[in-house]
């Protein structure tokens, strides 16, 4: 079957918060489900992404991705035509590149923690993008988050002050799901049932959002 292209974003104003690994489980967790996924890496400095699959394809694990690096839209678009789900991978700090890759995305996740060092340069950066045509687009993310139901009730109230919808599942940290990652996988492979429901739950999460956003 035939899927209309998407592209989704990850997006942040600050490394560590859980960007990369969010785009590889949802590129490996769209490829599992039969969509044709490219995963961009635009963040020439670190390319964490094509670090991860270089390991993934030494370990043979299925289902194999295709990840490549860009340095601009121009060259992305280019390829577009031969995938139905575009995941991009922006830089760890937002620039023009990053406004650009907004504007054209049909979702934009932007993953934070919970820490006000965390919400409110992500906040920030939620603000300057929706003046810049990614209006409509923006869903937050909590990431890298403990146990405590208080931070992350605390979070949620300062992100619905803002007006910006907020994804239902939280992204936890956790140091096995760090440890699949480093072997290649994303959690969805996991021998771990524990790791493994984490993962499937942001998936599927991160799925609906994507596939019941109404946008081209």
């Amino acid at each position: 079957m035939k899927h209309e292209l998407k592209l989704v974003s990850f997006i942040g104003q600050k490394g560590g918060v859980g960007k990369s690994s969010l785009a590889r489980l949802l590129s490996v967790g769209a490829a599992r489900k039969g969509h044709k996924v490219l995963l961009a890496d635009f963040d020439l400095d670190q390319l964490t992404c094509l670090e991860w699959n270089a390991t993934r394809l030494r370990r043979s694990v299925e289902p194999e991705i295709d990840v490549r690096a860009f340095k601009s839209l121009k060259k992305l678009r280019k390829t577009e035509g031969n995938f139905d789900l575009i995941v991009a991978d922006t830089r760890g700090l937002a620039d023009e590149l990053t406004k650009d890759v907004a504007e054209e995305s049909s979702v934009v996740f932007l993953p934070t923690g919970t820490s006000a060092d965390d919400l409110r340069p992500t906040l920030a950066l939620a603000q300057r993008l929706a003046k810049h045509g990614a209006e409509g687009k923006i869903t937050i993310v909590l990431s890298k988050t403990g146990r405590s139901e208080r931070q992350i009730t605390g979070a949620l109230e300062k992100i619905e002050t803002q007006g910006f919808p907020v994804l239902a599942e939280t992204w936890g940290l956790r140091d096995g799901l760090q440890s699949e990652f480093d072997s290649g996988g994303v959690g969805l492979e996991s021998s771990n049932r524990y790791l493994r429901e984490i993962a499937e739950q942001m998936e599927r999460a991160m799925m609906a959002r994507v596939f019941n956003s109404g946008r081209a």
